[in-house]
């Protein structure tokens, strides 16, 4: 919790200092935790009248102190302990690990977590410790951040996620940081990162729980989480399955068994208890916080007497409950004390002491013997310059005490207090949406305006933090329709779709409640969600934010372009091409650049159907000039994209290859994560047509990671992806990835985007052919792919021209001659209707030698192939060649079948240089070579040259960071080379594949 002031318990001079944030001491006042004899004051005296009973002990002095003032042996968990150990073992072997600890409050979840941070310090290992707080989900990455400042040194700056906060895409770089934080510290050795109460996490820090164990488990770092057992939010509830879903162990804490109660009892009396006593343990549910607490109720109350080292039970105490007990307790405090604990319960699970005496309005002086009472009485204790419930059932026993209408007062005059002392916002938002009463406008005011600072870095929060300003607010209150488009695009934004929409239909049938603009604009979000799921809803969404009357005119021409995107990829090709046309005449008018560089996206993409290749670009080129010429907040890529996909299908593939690295460092530059995401989604493709199959490969896995720290992605960039994955998998024979291309293929078809569903099918159908199905093969290719004169043109879509050749040779293996000469016809008729492509013609003369077994034309296609940047194209034309020369010349059938084979090579191509070397294999040449895939030499010489680099990047001790920075790839790509290297080498860590590369090169050539 933020506070104004910092409580400092100054142990030279005995003084309560509180110190503002400006430096300037208010008071100081002595304060003395310790008896004269300078020993702790345990509630429990020796040899002295128990208070409140007039009973003494017949053995005289208790033989143990008060429990609070000692840490007794921990008891009943050697199950439990035996699983941290294992996991501490490991790390030590340069492994992680990771452990969730599950229990009921009170269980000792977090006594299991420092004994398990005792152990790992006694063994030499950094331990970073972090804990949540019940209102902690204001503050992002909150338990992290502390973590991180613990122990000897700070990991990381606490002021790097304040620089962070003014790039897009926050949680993205805060997450990178996070993570290159890390593994800089397990270069230096083992850590292990502890973090307590993960039920109370922010949505920051339940995204970098979910994702950074699993990419860091090659480190040696060790993950050990605590996390209540029932009334969980449902985001840490996933957050948990996720953990557990990729590696992560769970340790679930039960009841103690009696002999752990038993021993428990005779650590806290010092004496051996009796039946009597442990029967009565079982009230405690086995759970250690309420067997300390009855026991000492117990004792408190005089129900327990000590003789000869046993322990009796004395009369018969009423029935015992948890917070009865902690009620008895208070008050048995003076009053200041009590005043000072239901301050402090009502302000929050910690706080300062200076911000106390400003709420209860007391000199600082007076709280120094109530604080001391708190203290010996175990119901708060101190550290890190504050004063925290001893337990959060301790807190909120002791809130249930205080009269609502008084904590109601307590909870706000602290909120006051805090925001004269210059408090954020967000740092009184939890406290102030608790007792904030309806009417109060400025309330609302500060709820909204954490929202607004919450809202890109945790969505979810904001909107409920706007949610309840709202509610604040009268049903007539102007400022409500605009709080509530806010809350609805923030609940889409945090994933929560189903409020969204019921706030949203609640909105929409309100008279006057939202003004045309905010509907418009309410209009494009839900579109653009609506989106990723059902592109018939978008269009809905999109045709009523048209007809919405009043709005301006630059927002309606987005909203048009918008309509016109969503159209096209439905498949309403001719609407779509006039809808752009209409948006772009508005968008100019109006100086809309965002909608006038989609309009004409939509428009290239309509002529690059149609086969007009030259208008294509024309557009393409216009758009990405608009696209500039734009603040980049509405259409931030797409029409830069779109245009290198188009050169990359077009022929220029080295151009296209050129403008996405330059986009790439420019997106990064910019601190543009979604720019990188869409990029890296480009670049798989374009590393895919240029025959780079491992790059392409490792950029799409890592592209995939990147959308999970994105927070999900539209599926047609997640469908381009996966079918770069199926492609790669096929040429290079990966049965696994081929099996999970076909299921990918399946579920794409059924998509309503017409350009996923077609790549699904063309996925199919090469998946198909690859396993020897020719039949069911051109049963999946989609027809519009002949370009037949009964196809109409705005339909017709090639994915890639090297697709006309596939489609011919498959047609042909299945015996179907007709289909084979139509899709040749096609070929040849868009070679000649873009005579400056010599792609096409490529593809034309390819399809052409197929049909006719002309091998010198396929050579020809061959040629042009090579010289267009398109390697793994100009392999297969020439494998073809030498299988047309088949039974007519042995000898150029060799040359060509060795000269595809190389080729094969050079692009990774296993599968196909696997089937080559087969051929080869009766004319004596590139006998089969010992392999750990197709193609492929297990070891060091197993390795393609980019997993070389990067494996000697990484023994050179760089990080994901620095090696992606090198490379101008994504820290996910890296990982992807990495884990694939591991697969060749045959080891699992980093610290394994150091020692390699030392045995291997020698230290100083690692070290350089």
């Amino acid at each position: 919790m933020s506070a104004p002031y910092v409580h400092d318990l100054n142990q030279g001079t005995g003084a309560l200092a509180m110190t503002r944030r400006d430096g300037r001491v208010i008071s100081a006042a002595p304060l003395s935790l310790r008896d004269a004899d300078d020993e702790p004051m345990p509630r429990l005296h020796r040899n002295a009248r128990h208070p409140g009973t007039g009973r003494f002990s017949e053995a005289g002095p208790r033989p143990s102190d008060d429990p609070r003032c000692t840490r007794p042996v921990l008891r009943g968990r050697r199950r439990e302990m035996a699983a941290l150990t294992t996991l501490l073992n490991a790390t030590e072997h340069g492994t992680g690990g990771l452990l969730v600890i599950e229990g009921e409050p009170g269980s000792g979840k977090t006594r299991l977590l420092d004994e398990a941070r005792g152990a790992a310090s006694h063994r030499g290992l950094r331990v970073l410790h972090g804990s949540a707080a019940p209102d902690g989900y204001t503050t992002p990455l909150g338990p992290l951040l502390r973590a991180f400042s613990s122990g000897k040194g700070t990991l990381l700056n606490v002021g790097a996620p304040t620089a962070i906060a003014q790039l897009p895409d926050q949680n993205y770089w805060i997450m990178q940081k996070v993570q290159d934080s890390l593994e800089r510290a397990a270069m230096a050795g083992p850590l292990v990162v502890a973090v307590d109460d993960v039920q109370w996490c922010d949505e920051t820090s339940l995204l970098a729980l979910r994702n950074l164990p699993e990419r860091l488990a090659d480190r040696p770092i060790v993950w050990i989480l605590t996390v209540r057992a029932w009334g969980v939010p449902g985001p840490v509830r996933a957050t948990i399955s996720r953990l557990f879903e990729t590696g992560g162990r769970h340790l679930r804490l039960g009841p103690l068994d009696s002999e752990a109660v038993k021993d428990i009892a005779g650590d806290i009396l010092g004496a051996v208890p009796d039946q009597a006593i442990v029967d009565l343990a079982a009230g405690a549910e086995g759970r250690p916080l309420f067997l300390r607490e009855l026991l000492q109720e117990l004792w408190d109350e005089g129900f327990i007497t000590v003789c000869s080292g046993r322990a009796h039970l004395t009369g018969t105490p009423a029935p015992w409950r948890f917070t009865e007990s902690v009620r008895r307790r208070l008050s048995r405090l003076s009053a200041p004390a009590r005043d000072l604990a239901e301050a402090a319960s009502a302000v929050g699970f910690s706080c300062s002491a200076g911000l106390l005496t400003e709420v209860l309005g007391v000199p600082p002086v007076s709280v120094s013997v109530p604080l001391r009472e708190l203290l010996k009485a175990g119901l708060v204790e101190e550290g890190d310059g504050d004063l925290a419930f001893t337990h959060d059932l301790v807190r909120e026993a002791v809130a249930g005490q205080v009269a609502p209408a008084r904590r109601q007062w307590l909870r706000r005059r602290s909120v006051d207090v805090r925001l004269a002392a210059g408090a954020r916002a967000t740092d009184v938002a939890a406290s102030l949406s608790q007792n904030a009463e309806p009417g109060d406008r400025a309330a609302a005011g500060l709820l909204a305006e954490a929202a607004a600072e919450l809202a890109s870095r945790a969505p979810a929060a904001a909107a409920d933090l706007n949610n309840r300003a709202m509610r604040l607010l009268s049903e007539r209150d102007p400022a409500r329709p605009r709080m509530a488009a806010e809350s609805i695009t923030l609940l889409l934004r945090g994933g929560d779709v189903e409020q969204a929409l019921t706030l949203a239909e609640a909105a929409f049938g309100t008279p006057g409640g939202l003004s045309p603009e905010c509907e418009a604009r309410l209009r494009l979000d839900l579109a653009e969600l609506a989106s990723r799921q059902s592109l018939a809803e978008a269009v809905r969404h999109d045709r009523l934010g048209v007809a919405v009357e009043g709005v301006p005119a630059a927002l309606m021409a987005l909203q048009m372009a918008r309509l016109s995107t969503h159209l096209l990829e439905s498949g309403a090709v001719p609407e779509a091409h006039r809808t752009a046309a209409r948006a772009r005449t508005l968008a100019r008018s109006t100086g809309q650049r965002a909608a006038e560089a989609m309009a004409l996206s939509v428009e290239s993409t309509v002529a690059y159907a149609r086969g007009d290749w030259e208008r294509a670009h024309a557009a393409a080129d216009r758009a990405v000039v608009c696209a500039h010429q734009d603040d980049r907040a509405e259409t931030p890529v797409r029409p830069a994209v779109w245009r290198a996909v188009l050169h990359s299908r077009c022929g220029q593939v080295g151009q296209a290859a050129q403008e996405v690295d330059e986009e790439l460092r420019l997106a990064r530059h910019r601190g543009r994560a979604s720019d990188l995401y869409f990029w890296s989604v480009t670049r798989s493709r374009v590393l895919l047509v240029a025959g780079r199959l491992e790059e392409a490969r490792a950029e799409a896995e890592g592209a995939l990671s990147m959308a999970q720290d994105l927070g999900g992605s539209e599926p047609s960039a997640v469908s381009t992806l996966h079918y770069v994955l199926g492609v790669v998998a096929l040429h290079t024979g990966d049965r696994a990835a081929v099996h999970t291309a076909a299921a990918e293929a399946a579920h794409m078809m059924s998509d309503e985007a017409v350009s996923v569903s077609r790549l699904g099918a063309w996925l199919a159908a090469r998946t198909a052919e690859w396993e020897g199905d020719g039949r069911r093969a051109l049963k999946l290719l989609p027809r519009d792919m002949e370009l037949s004169d009964t196809v109409r043109p705005e339909t017709r879509v090639l994915i890639d021209p090297m697709d006309q050749p596939a489609y011919v040779r498959i047609a042909l293996r299945a015996g179907d001659r007709r289909r084979a000469a139509k899709a040749v016809a096609a070929s040849r008729r868009r070679a000649e209707d873009n005579p400056t492509f010599p792609v096409l013609a490529a593809a034309a003369a390819h399809a052409h030698g197929l049909l006719e077994r002309d091998a010198e034309s396929i050579l020809e296609s061959a040629k042009l192939f090579q010289a267009g940047g398109r390697p793994l194209a100009a392999a297969s034309a020439t494998e073809d060649a030498a299988r047309a020369l088949a039974g007519t010349s042995t000898v150029r059938t060799v040359r060509y079948l060795e000269k595809a084979l190389a080729q094969y090579e050079q692009c990774g191509a296993d599968w196909h240089a696997e089937r080559v070397r087969r051929r080869l294999a009766p004319a004596g040449k590139r006998e089969n070579q010992s392999v750990c895939t197709p193609g492929r030499r297990a070891g060091w010489d197993g390795l393609s040259p980019v997993e070389l680099r990067v494996v000697r990047l990484v023994a050179a001790r760089r990080t994901d960071r620095e090696i992606a920075d090198r490379l101008n790839v994504s820290p996910h790509a890296v990982r992807t080379f990495v884990q694939r290297a591991y697969r060749v080498l045959g080891i699992s860590s980093r610290a394994e594949l150091v020692r390699l590369a030392t045995e291997r090169d020698g230290p100083e050539a690692v070290a350089s």
